[in-house]
């Protein structure tokens, strides 16, 4: 399967989790810490077997003899970064749609680009200023409020902003990690990693089980959301390393926003300003594929 064609699966799949991830947020608060730790550590199950499912096993022979001391700091930092990042973002997602967040969503790319320039050195281009400035545009169209003239935003927005901070933060750290290691044992960590400290720093939380195995519809839900999401960053993050055109890849990635805003209307029947939406998915889109180029 050509580069292009795993991009555009594991962008369908991606939309799809993200619709069962806005279902499973909704259904009490005071779970969605648990519901983290069960999907990461789940959704590194799922890496793991996928990837030997297809043909990648070979990256996990000698693995563990690769990490240096270094590797094994960014890994821990990048298990707390996006653990955060995943949390925050059910705790959004409790009060805001799926729809709204994914097209916020797109401002971790912007919040990487910054953290590179500011921290690695990197350069900021003309197209990747335009594409900002569109991004910026399209978050403020999902989030403007006529009667408070963002005067202050939801707690749901607030913290969508505070999981593309972390998540950015993330993306930024997982870059050196990348280049240095094999991709799947090392996503597969990072998908694991977040679960098992998470359980360390509260192991109360562990109690939260019982109640959540009360409820086989939710644990369906999470055991599906966990394997799509799974697959969908093998796809993607394989097609990046076979691709030339890592910039393609990136572009043709974000189409998941608007199909993520359409899946929102159609099967979570977000209907609020469902044109707003639409146009700012549109413009979040072509901004992105601005800042890819």
């Amino acid at each position: 399967m050509t580069p292009i064609y795993l991009t555009l699966a594991s962008v369908f799949l991606y939309s799809a989790a993200s619709i069962i991830r806005k279902k499973i947020s909704a259904d009490d608060d005071n779970l969605n810490y648990m519901y983290t730790v069960l999907f990461q550590i789940a959704g590194g199950i799922a890496v793991i077997f996928f990837s030997i499912v297809l043909g990648f096993g070979n990256e996990y022979i000698g693995y563990f003899t690769t990490i240096t001391p270094q590797m094994t700091l960014k890994i821990f930092i990048g298990a707390i970064l996006w653990f955060s990042a995943t949390f925050t973002s059910f705790k959004a997602l409790n009060s805001i749609t799926a729809s709204k967040y994914s097209i916020i969503e797109t401002l971790s790319p912007l919040v990487s680009i910054v953290l590179a320039l500011l921290l690695l050195g990197e350069t900021f281009t003309q197209q990747q200023l335009f594409g900002t400035l569109l991004i910026l545009v399209s978050v403020f169209a999902v989030v403007h409020d006529k009667e408070t003239k963002l005067s202050h935003f939801s707690r749901g927005e607030g913290i969508a902003f505070l999981s593309v901070l972390l998540s950015g933060l993330a993306l930024v750290n997982d870059k050196g990690i990348y280049q240095t290691l094999a991709l799947s044992p090392t996503l597969a960590i990072l998908f694991i990693l977040p679960g098992l400290l998470a359980i360390l720093v509260k192991p109360t939380e562990i109690k939260k089980i019982k109640i959540i195995k009360k409820n086989r519809a939710i644990i369906k839900q999470l055991f599906i959301m966990s394997m799509i999401w799974g697959i969908a960053a093998i796809l993607y993050y394989k097609a990046i390393v076979l691709s030339n055109s890592i910039s393609l890849i990136v572009s043709v990635g974000q189409l998941s926003v608007i199909l993520t805003v359409i899946l929102g209307f159609i099967f979570l029947k977000e209907t609020d300003n469902w044109k707003i939406k639409i146009i700012a998915s549109l413009i979040s889109v072509v901004g992105l594929i601005f800042m890819s180029i």
